[in-house]
């Protein structure tokens, strides 16, 4: 038993020195503040903050479907003739400054907007990943339930 304590006292003390950090994760730092900031910008249908660092050609999944920045900005601002009262809700954002130079902001979220031709009022949560590279984001991640969109899409 004494060797078995011995022992663990050696290799824990190994174990925990001995690990690499991945790098960093900030909730205050400035990227994700602006990722919070995309929240209004989204609601009141002004796309100023989207336009300055979502680049057009950045690479985006929504839902696994890929297209570029420029074509989902279009859509993000479209949402705006398909529902009304649109709102971004229980956000949360951080940070991460990976040891190898990636850059990733995540962002949770709930949306909310009611459908202009159903009247149902939706309520949505979201996960976007926001890859950065020079000050703006080359690569975004959309994760959501598109159902409510559907639903509005397909009303009469």
């Amino acid at each position: 038993m004494k060797k078995i304590i011995i022992s663990i006292l050696f290799i824990v003390p190994t174990l925990v020195f001995s690990q690499k950090s991945a790098g960093k994760l900030s909730r205050t730092d400035d990227l994700s503040k602006i990722i919070e900031s995309l929240a209004k910008d989204y609601e009141t249908n002004s796309f100023v903050i989207y336009d300055k660092v979502l680049s057009d050609d950045a690479v985006v999944y929504i839902n696994n479907t890929k297209m570029d920045g420029k074509t989902v900005k279009a859509a993000f601002k479209q949402h705006h003739t398909i529902f009304n009262d649109i709102k971004i809700s229980e956000t949360y954002s951080h940070t991460n400054y990976f040891s190898d130079g990636e850059v990733w902001t995540n962002n949770w979220f709930v949306w909310n907007g009611t459908g202009n031709k159903t009247g149902i009022r939706y309520s949505n949560k979201a996960h976007f990943d926001f890859k950065w590279e020079n000050g703006v984001v080359v690569q975004l991640q959309c994760y959501f339930d598109p159902t409510g969109l559907n639903m509005e899409l397909a009303a009469k």
